[in-house]
């Protein structure tokens, strides 16, 4: 917990507080602190200062799953749904399509919809997340089988 304190201070000095690798050591940091509530108040603090300052940094995609994750955790599916299709946004844009990041929130995404007993949506993006498992790794592959 310590190291990531150290490394934030760190790049914070070097970089500035909005750069990505600051930020990604901020979540790190937040990620360890010892409540769910002071954890979704710093994901939020963070998701409001990286989707304006990071806009084009992976890690501001990881802090909105954050959120996703910490909502469904609490059954707030409506809202998790919110941040998780925040993240699925901008992880196409910034990492692509075909990235695990974006796969693992289009399942994410159907997840929700499957606790929210929207069936068809959920199917939806278990499919499209699928599809693209199979041709980035072929039909034969354990992930697609």
């Amino acid at each position: 917990k310590s190291c990531f304190r150290r490394a934030k201070e760190g790049f914070v000095r070097l970089l500035g507080k909005d750069s990505a690798k600051a930020v990604q050591a901020a979540l790190q940091v937040a990620i360890q602190l010892p409540s769910d509530d002071e954890r979704i108040a710093e994901f939020r603090r963070l998701w409001e200062m990286a989707k304006v300052s990071l806009p084009e940094e992976a890690v501001t995609y990881d802090i909105v799953n954050s959120l996703g994750i910490k909502m469904e955790e609490k059954g707030k599916y409506e809202e998790a749904k919110v941040f998780y299709l925040a993240a699925l946004e901008g992880q196409r844009r910034v990492l692509g399509e075909n990235h695990e990041k974006t796969l693992a929130s289009m399942n994410s995404i159907g997840v929700v919809l499957q606790h929210m007993k929207d069936y068809e949506g959920a199917l939806d993006y278990y499919q499209q997340a699928f599809r693209v498992k199979e041709k980035v790794l072929g039909k034969t592959h354990p992930s697609t089988l």
